[in-house]
């Protein structure tokens, strides 16, 4: 064979060698040159046919070819610049290539793939036999793949889709990944056994614990299993990429679920905790936390304890917990009690101090007047404090001798300092009764000496009631009128005869010290007064049936002469 790729040849040569051949027609050809480039292959006709040495290279550039061998290839065009025929070998195997991709992709098979270039969304990869898109999303499990790392290697592929028509197809190397690492993971995790320690990477935290990558294999290090004492945020023990040892909790092999500890590597504090705790032990404790009820501590080995809010201070003044401490702050309490079934221990902090009930009696004895500052005001009366620590109740009902004090919190103020008597101590309960009526004394131990019945006085209307109108007579001394013994017919209503602030005279009828009653009476006044001046304005039972000026005038010359006689008349009570 010449080495001039076109030998001469007349026109009419030339035009019944290009009727012999068409193109797109498949020959059989006969390799008879390989160059750096290109393949010069005889495929019969007068001219020399060339074809690109990557259609016969593998896709690591392998030479599939050698000189001789016998290949078929299709014509491309009939005459290249250099006068030789274009041919091609893809084109032959175009419809063998589509089929053999179909069949790969429904049998899930593999395929090698050369990743060439990085093109908008992903890259090229070079199958071989044609090229294939690869989403970016699928080159590898992590999210953001760098572009340089993957450019000119090899992988295994799956086909994902195939579009004959518009010779398109699209592969992923996730699934190849993944199966490994499921492989990798169910093989590693069938390795594991409880106890094991291993040493691994926190990949990433949660409210409920850590996730932890034990080369391959992700475990959960639950929040419970970080530390023996209260483990409020995750990321207070571990963080984020840090290398830390943990112990296999458990391993479910069908799920594939590691459970992992970190606490486990260290003793259990709780471990023969009642030989080395016991109640009314004083301990030196540190705070780690509040809640509103109470405070956490912990021991110096890590043992989590309790004190409950009523067990701080014995001064009822303290709210919250917070006020009192600091986190971190170490301070020393007394064991009350110990139950390591339930892990628990109960700490008082009160009583590292003087408790203020001690020998109360004997600083505060019954019947003392006192000095005592109001701590709070409820409806039923107010808490005052003795001292720190020690509080009192002044009952509404001890308050006033006249009155119950309805609302407290209008007349009195927390912070208000008051002198009142202590009336009674029950040390068992806890409880001080105080009274402030009774430091100015009762003022009914001289009612009786005062107020005899059938004395006139006058006195202001202080309230009515639909009985009757109570009526002062002194501080804290009311007297009734009853509402049959204002006038005749009786009134309808109260109101109607006497108001409050009305000044009015009547007769002391009777005085019950016992009840704490004065019964007073305004128509008694008027049936003696017209008695005395003979005048027939009283029927059979003696009550006064009807008023006329002169009776008017008659009962104020009466009444004006009953406050210049104060004596009792006891003939005509």
């Amino acid at each position: 064979m010449a080495d001039s790729p076109l030998p001469e040849m007349t026109m009419e040569e030339l035009l019944n060698e290009e009727k012999k051949v068409a193109r797109g027609q498949v020959v059989t050809g006969e390799i008879v040159k390989i160059g750096d480039d290109e393949l010069v292959i005889d495929v019969g006709y007068k001219t020399e046919g060339v074809i690109s040495r990557n259609e016969f290279q593998d896709i690591e550039g392998n030479l599939l070819v050698k000189l001789g061998d016998k290949v078929e290839v299709s014509i491309e065009r009939l005459a290249d610049s250099g006068g030789r025929l274009r041919l091609s070998k893809r084109n032959v195997n175009q419809s063998r290539v589509w089929q053999a991709l179909e069949e790969q992709q429904q049998a899930g098979q593999l395929i090698k793939g050369r990743v060439v270039k990085k093109v908008n969304g992903g890259f090229r990869v070079d199958l071989g036999v044609t090229e294939a898109f690869l989403p970016a999303s699928q080159v590898s499990l992590q999210k953001n793949p760098g572009a340089e790392d993957h450019i000119e290697k090899i992988y295994d592929f799956k086909i994902i889709k195939i579009d004959r028509s518009r010779s398109n197809v699209v592969v992923s190397r996730r699934p190849v990944l993944e199966a490994a690492r499921d492989e990798s993971r169910s093989k590693r995790i069938s390795e594991l056994n409880p106890g094991e320690i291993l040493e691994g990477k926190v990949k990433s935290l949660v409210s409920y614990g850590a996730f932890v990558d034990l080369n391959g294999i992700d475990g959960l290090l639950h929040i419970a299993d970080i530390d023996w004492g209260r483990v409020a945020k995750v990321e207070d023990f571990v963080k984020v990429n840090s290398t830390l040892k943990v112990m296999v909790l458990q391993v479910d092999k069908e799920k594939g679920k590691v459970s992992l500890g970190m606490k486990q590597l260290t003793p259990d504090p709780w471990s023969e905790a009642d030989k080395r705790y016991h109640a009314g032990q004083t301990q030196s404790v540190e705070i780690t936390h509040f809640v509103d009820y109470g405070v956490f501590v912990k021991t110096p080995d890590n043992l989590e304890g309790f004190c409950h809010i009523t067990e701080i201070s014995w001064s009822k003044k303290l709210k919250k917990p917070s006020e009192h401490f600091k986190v971190g702050e170490k301070k020393s309490a007394q064991i009350i009690d110990i139950d390591t079934a339930k892990r628990k221990i109960n700490f008082s902090f009160k009583k590292m101090e003087k408790n203020p009930w001690d020998n109360v009696s004997q600083r505060y004895p019954l019947g003392a007047n006192i000095q005592a500052t109001v701590t709070n005001v409820a409806d039923f009366g107010l808490f005052m404090e003795l001292e720190e620590g020690l509080e009192g109740l002044l009952h509404q009902s001890d308050i006033h001798w006249d009155k119950r004090v309805k609302n407290p919190q209008n007349e009195f103020k927390i912070g208000q300092s008051l002198n009142v008597k202590v009336l009674n101590i029950d040390e068992e309960k806890k409880r001080i009764s105080l009274g402030l009526k009774q430091v100015s004394g009762d003022p009914w131990d001289k009612v009786e000496e005062n107020y005899k019945p059938g004395q006139v006085i006058t006195g202001k209307v202080t309230r009515v009631a639909e009985f009757g109108a109570f009526v002062e007579l002194e501080k804290n001394i009311e007297g009734l009128i009853h509402k049959t013994e204002i006038t005749h017919p009786v009134p309808k209503k109260v109101e109607d005869a006497l108001k409050p602030g009305d000044e009015v005279t009547f007769k002391v009828l009777g005085v019950d010290t016992g009840k704490r009653r004065i019964s007073l009476s305004i128509k008694a006044l008027i049936v003696k007064a017209a008695k005395e001046e003979g005048v027939e304005m009283v029927d059979e039972e003696g009550l006064v049936i009807r008023k006329t000026g002169a009776f008017q005038k008659m009962l104020k010359k009466f009444l004006k002469k009953a406050k210049e006689d104060d004596t009792p008349d006891d003939d005509e009570y």
